[in-house]
């Protein structure tokens, strides 16, 4: 039960993630997120774990608990979740002929395509003179021969994913746009009165989703679908090896099916340079805002103190604030809104000290209290606050 088992997660339709900006008046347009919060495929795969019994499922809505063992060990209650965890969430390309999908990373904090080039942030003192925020004593900077905008709708494939953990600036040949994932699908609606069943007039307004496997008339394709990689723990037993989902607004359709995946492997631990960075996977909460759990100041330094290891906080390159929220369909409510570190944020540590395989278990567990309440175990999860391990050379 214990063991992660990955799913490819390819959408039959157009996909809609609603996000959390007010919408709802007249002319307004629902803009959508790409790629989706981990929350999306918890609720998802739980429904689907649930769905496959009706006894099972009027016993969860009425007493919060399954009378399958197993099941109930799997999902728990909706107050103290069991064993079901995301561990892994990315967007995925399948090249079709049987091939494992391929994980399609975004761009991470530290990284940038400037012209066909990927260029790196790197950690950098604040040189004399100059004004800065921030309490960190090194900032990400980016040292380019000429100025040039970024590009964007840019992703990572996993091979350039492999070499970023490991320090190095990923070739251009393995980034891939978000046009061979994905096109965006707008779609007009109308609102209705219940009531008398008629269209409401001037209740015109437009929502914003996704098509995957678009395809690509200017060239060949580069995958043969296109969808996401979702890492499942606690959860190997009770789902069948393929079968349908209900995925985001309206309850448009996915087929999943298992697939051999190793996720990488924290090979990256600091070794003599005692140096490491963190790249946050998916939305992080942390109860310090935008410090990790775990990290504290500490006569004007920021320092990681864990179970048998700590460091110092040297350095971080933070994206905009994400607000996490969703609809908890048990109680029929909105969730508590909290805001979130976004995923692709990067942190950098140094003077390392302690156990290296202590730190890559935390890592691996999530970046979490020792101690969660009771919302933070909802959370963990649903995926939030997973991070990879990478060099910081």
């Amino acid at each position: 039960m214990n063991t992660t088992a990955y799913y490819y997660v390819r959408p039959t339709d157009s996909l809609f993630v609603r996000g959390n900006m007010a919408f709802g008046d007249s002319g307004e347009h629902g803009a959508s997120l790409m790629p989706p919060p981990p929350s999306l495929f918890a609720g998802a795969f739980r429904s689907a774990l649930l769905g496959k019994d009706a006894a099972q499922l009027t016993a969860f809505l009425s007493d919060g608990l399954c009378t399958h063992r197993a099941l109930a060990q799997c999902l728990g209650s909706p107050q103290a979740p069991g064993d079901f965890r995301i561990t892994w969430l990315s967007l995925a390309g399948d090249p079709g002929a049987g091939a494992t999908p391929e994980p399609i990373s975004p761009l991470p904090a530290d990284l940038l395509m400037l012209g066909r080039d990927f260029a790196t942030l790197q950690p950098r003192a604040v040189a004399e003179g100059v004004q800065s925020a921030g309490d960190l004593p090194l900032r990400a900077t980016l040292v380019s021969a000429k100025q040039e905008k970024p590009k964007g709708g840019v992703f990572l494939r996993s091979k350039a994913l492999e070499q970023h953990l490991q320090g190095q600036c990923p070739a251009n040949t393995h980034g891939v746009e978000s046009r061979h994932l994905y096109q965006r699908d707008s779609r007009l609606g109308i609102g209705l009165d219940t009531d008398a069943r008629t269209a409401q007039t001037g209740q015109i307004y437009t929502t914003e989703g996704f098509a995957f496997s678009p395809a690509t008339p200017a060239g060949p394709a580069v995958f043969a679908s296109t969808g996401f990689l979702v890492g499942i723990k606690g959860a190997v037993d009770l789902l069948p090896a393929e079968g349908l989902l209900r995925l985001g607004g309206d309850g448009r359709s996915a087929h999943y099916r298992k697939v051999n995946f190793t996720a990488p492997t924290a090979n990256n631990i600091p070794g003599n340079k005692a140096r490491f960075r963190l790249l946050l996977q998916t939305p992080a909460i942390f109860t310090q805002g935008w410090l990790p759990d775990g990290v504290s100041e500490q006569d004007g330094r920021h320092r990681l103190q864990g179970d048998g290891f700590s460091a110092r906080l040297a350095c971080a390159a933070l994206g905009r604030r994400d607000i996490v929220s969703g609809w908890n369909l048990h109680q029929w409510k909105p969730k508590p809104a909290q805001a979130a570190v976004p995923a692709g944020s990067v942190y950098w540590f140094d003077e390392f000290t302690g156990d290296a395989r202590k730190l890559a278990a935390w890592v691996a567990n999530g970046l979490w209290p020792d101690h969660p309440d009771a919302l933070q175990q909802t959370r963990r999860a649903e995926g939030y606050n997973r991070a990879l391990l990478g060099a910081w050379n």
